[in-house]
């Protein structure tokens, strides 16, 4: 893919216009042999990475006839992929190229796209490549790169979720120093001048979360557009309906989720109270919005062993502010409250660095992080704080942090600057589950 190439594609034009963007680092293993897989929300601005990652691949030195970039949305079959690639492998046969970065972007379009890519790994084809394959969340929700046994290489499984808030705020002029959650503890009396800037920062977080569209509209409009929600929305039930799925199903499980935020219930409820057929049927629509990376259950937690209980009642958080607005909007109901809101970017920001969890003993704790092996509670107080601290420990829980909306003290964190001052990755590496 040349250079010139590159500034004509519309990904990269879009970018380059755009009045508020972000660098996006893909570690993606360039090493051949690689398989790599990209996965991530509908609109998170996977595409716009790639072409990124391409942009700086050239940069950097690389013959363009090495990188091959295909958009495979327009393609029927794996058969019709086959061609492509074979087409690509004429070409480079010619030019005498014998290593090259292969980027497939929406691979999972073609119907059976996999059988193409496994019979060319399983024939050498690719012994000296760098693949690169990103799709729409089907390719997870269908199991398909489960079909890759052994044949990753030095490849990666990446994640891509929506601009965590310590990224956010840089958008607005704001750069504090970021790091884990014992960094934010040992720092955040420092910066605590920021706060009223931060605060400002939060509520239009709370609107846009972390979604590009919803971040451009905002800062050119003043809101999110209808049309960037009606998009997502499409592009959810374009994947309902790949995966053969119920839309009504689906849309009765996002409403209970946005209804009983922060509150601990069970698969039952879903099922019963919402109409999601039986209670496996709700179990397996909860499991498909995990698949989706649209959501992240959290169970309970046994203080005393430090061991998850299944069977206990969970909690359940969508990933980010534009989604809950989104859904509200599709299923006609009201978006959570600003605390609720909170909790749930506080979740799904810490779920990015820890294995993350909730208690319900005599009192409730909002959330436990496990710091390997060492279990913070982190209570999120938008009340008053001081009446609701703890004295002990809770079993292997023995530091509490209090994330409150504005107030500070020992171990109280406001909100806004205790997310500002938490490094999270927008990309995320992980394993075949």
């Amino acid at each position: 893919m040349s250079p010139e190439l590159i500034r004509e594609n519309e990904y990269y034009r879009k970018y380059q216009e755009s009045k508020v963007k972000w660098d996006i680092t893909l570690p993606v293993s360039i090493e051949p042999y690689s398989l790599n897989f990209l996965f991530g929300p509908r609109q998170v601005g996977k595409t716009t990475a790639l072409i990124l990652l391409i942009k700086k691949l050239l940069d950097s030195g690389y013959n363009p006839k090495s990188i091959f970039y295909f958009a495979c949305d327009k393609l029927a079959d794996y058969k019709e992929l086959d061609e492509v690639l074979e087409e690509y492998d004429k070409i480079r046969k010619r030019e005498g190229i014998k290593s090259s970065v292969i980027i497939l972007d929406e691979v999972t379009f073609p119907k059976e796209w996999y059988r193409s890519i496994k019979y060319r790994i399983d024939m050498g084809k690719f012994s000296n490549d760098v693949l690169i394959l990103s799709g729409s969340l089907s390719m997870k929700a269908k199991g398909e790169i489960e079909t890759f046994p052994g044949r990753r290489g030095k490849g990666k499984v990446l994640v891509m979720f929506p601009l965590p808030f310590s990224e956010y705020v840089k958008l607005f002029g704001i750069n504090l120093p970021t790091g884990d959650l014992k960094f934010v503890l040992e720092n955040y009396t420092k910066y605590v001048g920021y706060l009223p800037k931060l605060k400002e920062i939060l509520e239009y977080y709370l609107i846009t979360g972390g979604f590009p569209n919803a971040i451009k509209d905002f800062v050119i409009e003043g809101k999110v557009s209808q049309s960037t929600e009606y998009d997502f929305i499409s592009s959810i039930i374009s994947d309902i309906n790949k995966l053969r799925r119920s839309e009504r199903f689906f849309k009765l499980t996002a409403r209970a989720i946005i209804e009983k935020s922060s509150s601990e219930y069970s698969f039952h409820t879903i099922s019963k109270d919402y109409g999601v057929g039986t209670v496996k049927t709700a179990i397996s629509y909860v499991n498909l919005m995990e698949k989706l990376y649209l959501m992240k259950v959290i169970d309970t937690i046994d203080v005393n062993t430090g061991l998850p209980i299944p069977r206990k009642q969970k909690k359940f958080y969508f990933i980010d502010p534009f989604i809950y607005h989104t859904f509200s909007s599709w299923t006609m109901t009201k978006p959570p409250d600003e605390s609720k809101l909170a909790e749930a970017i506080i979740v799904s920001h810490l779920s990015r660095l820890y294995d993350v969890y909730y208690v319900k003993t005599n009192e409730e704790v909002d959330m436990i992080a496990n710091l390997n092996g060492e279990y913070w509670g982190i209570e999120i107080k938008y009340g008053r704080v001081r009446g609701g601290r703890r004295s002990k420990v809770l079993g292997k829980v023995k530091k509490f942090i209090y994330v409150s909306k504005d107030e500070l003290g020992d171990n109280v964190i406001p909100a806004p600057l205790f997310l500002a001052m938490l490094k999270i990755p927008i990309v995320v590496e992980t394993e075949f589950s």
